[in-house]
Order: C-alpha cells, then structure tokens, then sequence
C-alpha cells in the first residue's frame, strides 16, 4: 500500500509540471491585413510589410497568452536604383486584439523614427513594393 501511494504521489507531482488551463503561444494567421497605408502579409515562412516605400521582413511570430509579440527583422526604404544590401535591422512589437492587428516597428538605421499601423485582416497575397 506504501508503494502504491509513493507511485501515485510520484504521478501527482509529474501532472503538475505544466498548467493545462494556460493558454500556449499561437502563430499570427496567415493572410494578408491592411490599414494605415500599410500591408503587412503572413505566411508560413515569414512576414512581409509594406508601407510607401518602406519594406520589412520578420519572421513569424508567436502571440503570447496576453495578444503580445514581438521579434527582430529588417526593415529599410526602397526609393530607386539604390538598394541597402544587407538590409538594415528592425524590431518588430504588437498586440491582436480581435482580428485587429496593431504593428509598432523600430527601425535602427538612418534615423527613421518608429511607427505604428493598426491592421486588420483583408484579401488574402502579397503586398507590392510600390517604390522600386
């Protein structure tokens, strides 16, 4: 009977290492959202923004229990023949709320200062690059 109750209190505290009522990171959807002048478009391998000339990647990123992420990509302006190569880095930061979708991107090049979109889901595929 003694080892029955160590094999069950053994059971009982290896059930407990994770919390089931928790909820686990989740993908951003894929899909394309819009709004702000921008265009931001999700797919498995990674996301794509486009505002103006302005053109971003990152890599898809987990939305926490409490609707934040963020995570590191680049981000530079695309304006003519002339085209920075690597692009420069940028850090990417939000919240989903709903199917809305807020965007805060802080690039680290050039001096462009940070900005915000507030997106929400439109027609699905890419977003052109307007400025090339």
């Amino acid at each position: 009977m003694k080892r029955i109750r160590i094999v069950l209190l053994i059971l009982f505290v290896l059930s407990c290492h994770d919390n089931p009522t928790e909820p686990r990171p989740a993908a951003l959807e894929n899909g394309r959202y819009t709004g702000d002048n921008a265009c931001l478009a999700v797919t498995d391998t990674g996301c794509n923004l486009v505002v103006g000339c302005g053109h971003g990647t990152f890599p898809k990123p987990a939305i926490r229990s409490d609707g934040t992420f963020d995570v590191d990509g680049t981000y530079r302006i695309e304006v003519g023949p002339i085209s920075i190569d690597p692009p420069p880095p940028a850090h990417y930061s939000g919240s989903l709320a709903g199917s809305r979708l807020t965007l805060r991107v802080v690039p680290t090049v050039n001096s462009l200062p940070p900005a915000t979109y507030s997106l929400t889901p439109s027609t699905t595929g890419t977003c052109p690059v307007l400025c090339l």
